[in-house]
């Protein structure tokens, strides 16, 4: 008769794979992934074990979609499909499985711009996190939660969470890829305290560890940032050189992933800033592939930028900025409407720009109510 493994010991070999998932080590994880998949065809039943199976292949996905996104004709499973078969069984989650689920899916809810879906999961896996006795573990869990937090624009806690993640990673140098991550948000942060000054050096040091690792990706994240450093302190033209050399590594690498939007859309705005003739053959390449990649958000930030550098049609705006408003994107809201402001201003409207900086003062006072919103 075949002997069968125990499940400690495949429960133990999918520890082995998280930890490589959380270094972002995708050949040791996709070897560790076929083994583990080896070993359930060959194990005692065990239920539990099934699912944390399932909630890692999830992690797995996320991962891939982070560092590698899949081209259009890869064949490679849909996340949502694998989120749907964990839903199936989500009333036996129980325990440390339970802090898992939610921390994914939380995970998940972010990459869809889903912020306050994405807190709310959080803070259930954080009821959960006394359960947590891994460091490094307990490091991924703040630093996700100041990432969302960044994106609210609750930047004390924000910066509250990061400092913590950070120091946990900079304990073992297997972990640069979220030392550098950790560097992103918390530069980012300075910024929206306004102090450029002090978030260049994160960015800049942030990109030297790309380069050291040879992960484009994080390359042209910390290019992109660095061009945000420039733009907010009025440095329109270097702001487009780190812009222009961000998206060359996505148009090179990452040509199907929405992420290639970002540096697009600020390069387009910072071109208008600059009354580049330019500025508006980027704007209609950032309609065109906002709406080929299904990124609806970013379709409307462009529709936005087109029409207010080359329409003018202040109704229009407003309902670009409804739609955003709508979507829980208030610190969008803020800065298009700002930009509105700003122009109409130069422009010597003064009754339109009254208008913008009415959304501006709206958009601010939400911000400044969000924590509101997800506590409860």
């Amino acid at each position: 008769m075949k002997q069968l493994i125990s499940s400690s010991k495949v429960g133990v070999k999918i520890n082995e794979w998280y930890k490589y998932i959380r270094m972002f080590s995708v050949p040791d994880a996709e070897l560790v992934k076929a083994e583990v998949e080896q070993e359930l065809n060959n194990m005692k039943e065990d239920q539990d074990l099934l699912l944390y199976y399932s909630l890692m292949c999830f992690r797995h996905q996320l991962m891939l979609e982070y560092l590698e996104p899949k081209t259009m004709n890869e064949e490679r499973p849909e996340i949502s499909d694998l989120l749907e078969k964990i839903e199936s069984n989500q009333a036996d989650l129980k325990g440390i499985l339970e802090y898992y689920f939610n921390f994914f899916r939380g995970m998940y809810e972010f990459e869809e711009y889903e912020y306050l879906k994405a807190i709310t999961f959080y803070k259930q896996a954080e009821k959960k996190l006394s359960l947590v006795a891994d460091e490094i573990e307990r490091a991924e869990f703040h630093y996700k939660i100041a990432e969302v937090y960044y994106h609210m624009k609750q930047t004390h806690m924000s910066m509250h969470h990061i400092v913590q993640a950070i120091e946990t990673y900079r304990a073992h140098e297997t972990y640069t890829v979220r030392e550098i991550q950790c560097s992103f948000v918390m530069g980012l942060n300075y910024l929206d305290m306004e102090y450029p000054e002090k978030a260049l050096p994160h960015f800049k040091n942030a990109l030297e560890n790309a380069k050291n690792v040879e992960i484009f990706r994080l390359q042209g994240v910390s290019l992109y940032n660095i061009g945000l450093s420039y733009f907010v302190s009025d440095d329109f033209e270097k702001a487009s050189e780190y812009f222009d050399q961000s998206l060359a590594i996505y148009e090179e690498r990452y040509e199907n992933t929405n992420r290639l939007l970002d540096p697009l859309i600020m390069l387009t705005k910072t071109k208008f800033k600059l009354k580049d003739s330019e500025a508006t053959s980027l704007c209609e390449r950032g309609l065109f592939l906002s709406r080929k990649l299904n990124d609806e958000i970013l379709y409307h930030e462009f529709r936005f930028l087109k029409t207010l550098y080359n329409q003018e049609s202040i109704s229009e705006l407003e309902n670009i900025l409804t739609y955003l408003e709508e979507k829980m994107m208030l610190p969008d809201v803020e800065d298009l409407a700002t930009d509105a402001a700003k122009y109409y201003k130069e422009n010597e409207d003064h009754k339109a720009a009254g208008v913008f900086f009415e959304k501006v003062l709206y958009a601010q006072k939400h911000i400044q109510r969000g924590d509101c919103l997800y506590e409860y």
